[in-house]
């Protein structure tokens, strides 16, 4: 009766263990691709800048499952842990979505007209 009793409590904590170390890598999947998300918009929006500052600036990126989109002088970006916006100095009106791998994202600008073309 012991070694049943035993070996169900060690059942019970090797079974938590693993449920426990499952959680916490599902939930650091989440922060990470957050912050790579992040880490996304602001590399695009800094290449944006460079275009209407010198004309045109490309940059690479993965990005997973995300939308690019302009209008206004409004730059936004959305993915399904991150989403943000900005204010650029430049006309636009260009939308990209289910965007999702590599990608090369390429800003041209001229005459306060700002212009994307992702391959």
């Amino acid at each position: 009766m012991v070694e049943v009793l035993e070996y169900s409590l060690v059942f019970l904590a090797s079974s938590m263990l693993v449920g426990f170390s499952f959680a916490a890598a599902y939930s650091f999947q989440g922060v990470s691709r957050q912050i790579e998300d992040r880490a996304a918009f602001s590399s695009l929006t800094a290449t944006a800048w460079g275009a209407i500052e010198h004309g045109d600036s490309s940059v690479t990126l993965e990005v997973v499952n995300s939308s690019v989109d302009c209008t206004g002088g409004v730059l936004s970006f959305s993915s399904p842990s991150y989403s943000a916006v900005a204010d650029i100095p430049a006309g636009c009106d260009f939308a990209f979505h289910r965007l999702d791998g590599q990608h090369l994202f390429g800003f041209a600008s001229s005459s306060g007209w700002l212009e994307l073309k992702v391959s």
